[in-house]
């Protein structure tokens, strides 16, 4: 499980990249409101609005806080179309059932991880690169500016029922799918489909404790 914690460490910078898009960024791009950023800018304000409410930081909060921020993220993400490219071919031989219970169990990993570090961060800055549009898919290209670091972050999104959502990133050029589709491929060769998931379920229930 070494590639595998790997990837959830790669995801939690993810998940708090997003969460600072255009919270201390300075824009460098002139966008319409169909572009692809303003549409994930409209999320994070939302979460943003959600963080510094008074009312939700008292400790009998918590529980409506963590809610109202995944219902943005829900809306934020492809789960099932990040889920689906995560697995490759074996998303194939899955039945109904089994799909919806790993797509569940897929979004588990991102929520968990966001709502577990997303207090963690500030003062980075974001910077806007380019933004390219093809048809009803697009990426942005941008950068985190932490002290003297500078760290590319490009995502990958698609046109969904009027809206952009996120399927992928690359981090420092790393795609986070291709990175999950590997490991789960490896796992799934020496352990069945039915290990992976029992990994996925270990993991999660051990971050859980932790939190």
């Amino acid at each position: 499980m070494g590639k595998y914690s790997k990837q959830l460490s790669l995801i939690s910078v993810f998940l708090l990249m997003v969460w600072m898009l255009l919270s201390g960024g300075e824009r460098a791009l002139a966008l319409s409101e169909n572009d692809p950023l303003v549409q994930v800018q409209k999320s994070v304000d939302e979460i943003l609005v959600i963080l510094q409410s008074e009312e939700l930081q008292t400790p009998e909060k918590k529980d409506e806080r963590k809610q109202r921020i995944l219902t943005v993220v829900n809306r934020m993400f492809d789960f099932r179309g990040m889920a689906r490219s995560s697995l490759g071919q074996n998303w194939n031989s899955l039945t109904t059932e089994e799909r919806d219970s790993f797509v569940s169990l897929f979004a588990s990993l991102i929520e968990q991880r966001y709502i577990g570090k997303i207090d963690a961060y500030s003062n980075q800055k974001v910077i806007y690169k380019d933004q390219r549009v093809r048809n009803n898919k697009a990426r942005v290209y941008t950068a985190i500016i932490d002290r003297d670091l500078e760290i590319p972050i490009d995502y990958s999104l698609q046109m969904s029922q009027g809206k952009w959502l996120i399927k992928d990133l690359k981090i420092e050029n790393v795609s986070l799918i291709a990175n999950y589709r590997r490991d789960f491929n490896s796992i799934i060769r020496k352990e069945q489909f039915a290990g992976l998931v029992e990994k996925i379920t270990e993991q999660l229930e051990k971050s859980e404790m932790q939190n």
